[in-house]
This record gives C-alpha cells, structure tokens and sequence, in this order.
C-alpha cells in the first residue's frame, strides 16, 4: 500500500494549516459582535425592559410619591431660583415649589429628570459588566442628568419670559425628547468604556 505523503519541516514533525476550526477559536471583536454565540442583545433588551418596568412601577407607589418626590422638587426649585439670582434675577422668590420673579414657573412631576435617569440606569443594570463599573457609571450618569435638569428649569423660565408661546413646546417635545437623547448617549458612551473585550493571551492591549 502507498503511504500519504507527509509534509513537515528539518526536524520532521508533521504540520498543519489553520483550519476554519482553529480561526473559530479567536474571541470575538466585542460585545455586539456575539449575538451567534450567547444572544446577548436579546438578553440586554429583556433586563432592560424588566428593570424599566420594576422602578417605573417602584417610583409610581404612593408612598414615594408622598414621601420622595416633594423634597426633591422642592430642592430643585430652590436650586434653580438660587442660579437665577446668580444670573442677575434679583427679585426670585420660591415658594411651594413654584419660581417667581418676570416668570412663573412651578416644578411638578416631569420636571425632575427622574424617568430619564431610570432609563439610563436600566440601561446599566442590563449590561454585561461587573457590578462596580455599573455603580460607578450610574452614579456619573445620573448626577449629569440631573445637573442638565437644572439647566432645564432655568432655560424654561426665561422662555416663560421671553417667548411664553414657545414654552409649551420647549417643555413637552423638546426638552422631553432631548432627555431621552441624553439619556441614549449617556449610556452609549459609558458601554464603549465599560464593555471592552478582553485581550487574547499573550497580546497586549493598545495604549
């Protein structure tokens, strides 16, 4: 019988060319790129509508709608007005969460940054990363948002002065949609940071 011929190199071992086996063995570019293998984008998108769900649910009660919200409404208002007599409004007055000076302007619900926040830590939560770069990234986030909530308030108020016929439109598709934007990007921005690939061994990441 007539032998296969082998193929090797001077000290005679045998070799081999990469087959599509040993190219399936490379880690994937990145988390987006995996949805073959563990459908991670069907199981981001199903905690992030479950935990979209528990805290719309959770701030909706009346207890903390009675006990939560109206301290920080309150503290929003108080805020705001202060910034306003920073910025020259000498005559602003807060009362029972409302902003009196040239405008009148009344903080209620929707004007607190808070849905925009839990989309964003929704968001985190449903992404695979460990606990404390989430805890972290929430924390960030969230301050942002609210820090721009402020800044909300304070432009609606000169609206309100300026062009009161613009303000319903600045207040209920402009700036709510531009939350949600906000909130969109937010999360974009800190998943490109936090979900990174790891390095294959023996190669070194790029600095």
């Amino acid at each position: 019988m007539r032998g296969r011929p082998k193929t090797g190199g001077a000290d005679g071992t045998t070799s081999r060319p990469d087959g599509p086996r040993e190219q399936g063995r490379q880690r994937p570019a990145g988390w987006f790129s995996r949805m073959g293998e563990q459908r991670p984008v069907l199981r981001f998108v199903l905690l992030f509508a479950a935990f979209v769900l528990v805290f719309y649910a959770v701030s909706s009660t009346p207890y903390i709608e009675r006990t939560c919200w109206p301290p920080y409404l309150d503290l929003n208002a108080e805020v705001s007005g202060s910034i306003l007599r920073i910025f020259g409004e000498k005559n602003i007055s807060v009362s029972n969460r409302k902003i009196l000076g040239r405008a009148a302007l009344s903080i209620e619900r929707g004007c607190d940054a808070i849905y925009p926040s839990l989309l964003f830590i929704s968001a985190v939560l449903a992404s695979p990363v460990a606990f404390r770069k989430k805890l972290l990234g929430m924390l960030i986030g969230t301050v942002v948002l609210m820090l721009i909530n402020l800044i909300r308030i304070i432009s609606l108020y000169y609206v309100q002065w300026l062009y009161p016929a613009a303000f319903d439109m600045m207040h209920l598709e402009v700036w709510q949609f531009l939350f949600i934007v906000l909130a969109l990007v937010f999360w974009v921005i800190w998943a490109r940071r936090a979900i990174k690939p790891e390095a294959a061994p023996g190669t070194h990441a790029d600095t």
